[in-house]
């Protein structure tokens, strides 16, 4: 079921969310890559198989110091103790795709040719919530921008955005 008409009555209900889709519409951005981007980085992505396998290799090590270097009984089971709460999956167990939420700046910055306010970002990501039947929570701009920043500042992150960067301006 296409969920776009969703995502556009959505913004059209809230008169801010509108102004900022009106205004990107007449600038030239496609809001159903808009949505596209968003419901990537919404519906996010499971963590607990990676905290579950993490967390196995954590005990395997504690085990083996137990076995092979004397690590006393006591401190062994503290240490699986604090393991086990470190990479326990309750309440944390889904992230978002912050990859998808940085193309999707890419891509409005690129077409736009301004920079993106986090509170329009806000408004966007939640119309497409509401759109996907999400918990249709109030976003918080600042949040919204330490997330990208944090993921900007990675180092690690550096190559895939360089690529992610060409990939937006030859998709124009």
């Amino acid at each position: 079921m296409d969920r776009f008409p969703v995502f556009v009555e959505q913004l059209q209900g809230d008169p801010r969310a509108c102004r900022v889709a009106v205004e990107f519409k007449r600038q030239g951005v496609d809001l159903r890559r808009v949505f596209a981007e968003l419901t990537v980085y919404a519906e996010n992505r499971s963590i607990a198989p990676e905290r579950k396998r993490r967390g196995k290799q954590y005990r395997e090590i504690v085990n083996r110091g137990k076995r092979e270097s004397g690590l006393a009984p006591e401190v062994a089971r503290w240490l699986l103790d604090r393991g086990e709460l470190a990479h326990s999956t309750k309440g944390f167990s889904r992230v978002h795709n912050v990859d998808s939420l940085a193309g999707l700046v890419m891509y409005l910055e690129a077409v736009t040719a301004r920079r993106v306010t986090m509170s329009e970002l806000a408004y966007l990501i939640e119309g497409a919530n509401r759109a996907l039947g999400l918990k249709p929570f109030d976003v918080d701009p600042e949040v919204i921008g330490r997330e990208l920043r944090r993921h900007r500042q990675n180092k690690n992150n550096h190559p895939f955005l360089e690529i992610l960067q060409n990939h937006v301006l030859r998709s124009l």
